[in-house]
């Protein structure tokens, strides 16, 4: 299973009410179509996507984590490449 679908998976199980078919660009913060709950459990994907903590205060998640496309690319951007 590649990343982005992994990252699907994880939208569609935290039950979000979407407007429509998710792209890569539909907009999942700044819309609202993520609850606390689904940013908290995010946040550990990609943490562990990462192998790495996130410091969340430290950067603006509206603006870095609001598509599926921007997601793929922090991760992309903050994996450890060994």
């Amino acid at each position: 299973m590649t990343l982005r679908e992994q990252l699907i998976d994880l939208i569609t199980e935290s039950n979000l009410e979407l407007d429509g078919e998710l792209n890569d660009e539909m907009s999942l913060i700044k819309s609202g179509h993520f609850d606390s709950m689904a940013l908290f459990n995010l946040a550990l994907w990609i943490e562990e996507n990462i192998d790495s903590k996130v410091d969340i205060t430290a950067i603006d998640i509206a603006e870095k984590w609001d598509t599926i496309f921007d997601i793929l690319d922090f991760i992309e951007k903050h994996r450890n490449h060994d």
